[in-house]
């Protein structure tokens, strides 16, 4: 059990490095984008630029899915990739259907993937309301400087 519960704290400390570049990545990202004028279409540019910020970070979620895939089917737990994948996507979403479990021991990792979906979500969310806080404070700003006497 021990071996089981270190293996799952080591695989949620690599998410957590995967979404930790994914998370750099996308605030550099911002951090580049919003020193642009906001131009004539403010909404436009806001929509592009929340468009690549989501796909950044969600691609950094879905590598944490497979690379939790690829530690199920190393482990046996699976007899192909596609319902590892599966498993492990229902699972790190916190879905849980339930369809497809893990037997054994090794089912200890279900529960801490879960828990590790949900913090990598949490800080998924938390850097794209970051965003949505910068962007409303922007178009605030020029709407302020559009309409000023």
């Amino acid at each position: 059990m021990i071996t089981v519960i270190s293996l799952g704290l080591l695989a949620m400390s690599i998410c957590l490095a995967l979404q930790a570049l994914a998370s750099v990545l996308a605030a550099r990202y911002f951090a580049r984008a919003r020193t642009q004028p906001m131009g004539r279409k403010p909404w436009r540019r806001i929509f592009l630029q929340f468009s690549v910020l989501m796909i950044v970070l969600m691609l950094g979620n879905i590598f944490q899915v497979v690379f939790w895939a690829l530690l199920y089917r190393a482990l046996g737990a699976f007899e192909d990739f596609e319902t590892a994948m599966y498993f492990s996507g229902v699972t790190f979403t916190s879905l849980g259907y339930g369809d497809v479990v893990l037997d054994g021991r090794i089912r200890l990792l279900g529960p801490l993937q879960a828990a590790n979906g949900l913090m990598m979500f949490g800080i998924t969310t938390a850097l794209f309301f970051s965003a949505i806080q910068h962007a409303t404070g922007k178009l605030a700003a020029a709407y302020r400087t559009a309409h000023e006497p």
